[in-house]
């Protein structure tokens, strides 16, 4: 609280805008998530984004803008100027749903899902993958796996593809070497009836590479 607290000062002293892309606080799985700052914002110097394609759905393409109210016919005309909106029945629908508490509830329950299959990804990494991918942290909707020093993720994560599994490498992200080796590893999707076959494939191609 103390870090964004000095952001908060910085921007105001320096009439700096501090953009708040917040697209997956709400699916926050252990904890509470930490407050948005822009609802800590008394200067009006935060433009908190957010969307639900990631708590709804990716096929609502929808989401939103929370502006200092100085801003909001600027941000509103340019919003006029960008691509199509979605259908005003999807925004109103998105909007029924926020408004009756239906949001909420989809919320709590998903959370309960993502937790479970993030359990069952690790038991299975620990049961199946034991001395290839050594898990590291978990973040957001996400596992970090690391893997030894010269292991090439970036070739493991595209010859897994084939194989219905898109494991992101984590070399890539480093400018200056050593770059660590690792993969992240999704939960949102991951299937119970194919998840100790996959973690076996997985931990096989590590081992191939």
């Amino acid at each position: 609280m103390a870090l964004r607290g000095q952001l908060l000062e910085w921007a105001r002293h320096n009439e700096a805008w501090i953009v708040e892309d917040d697209y997956l606080s709400e699916l926050q799985l252990q904890g509470r998530a930490a407050p948005a700052l822009a609802s800590l914002d008394n200067s009006g110097r935060v433009l908190h984004i957010g969307s639900f394609s990631k708590t709804i759905s990716p096929a609502l393409r929808l989401g939103f803008v929370v502006v200092p109210p100085a801003l909001e016919d600027r941000f509103g005309e340019l919003a006029a100027c960008l691509a199509p909106a979605p259908a005003s029945v999807i925004q109103f629908a998105v909007a029924s749903l926020l408004r009756e508490g239906h949001y909420l509830r989809h919320l709590r329950r998903m959370k309960r899902v993502y937790a479970e299959r993030r359990q069952a990804l690790l038991r299975c990494l620990h049961e199946e993958a034991a001395g290839a991918l050594e898990v590291q942290a978990t973040a957001g909707m996400a596992v970090v796996t690391r893997l030894r020093a010269d292991a090439p993720d970036t070739d493991i994560a595209l010859r897994a593809l084939p194989f219905g599994l898109a494991p992101a490498p984590l070399s890539p992200w480093y400018v200056h070497a050593p770059q660590p080796r690792g993969l992240l590893l999704g939960v949102t999707n991951v299937d119970a009836r194919r998840l100790s076959a996959d973690c076996r494939r997985l931990a096989e191609l590590v081992r191939q590479a």
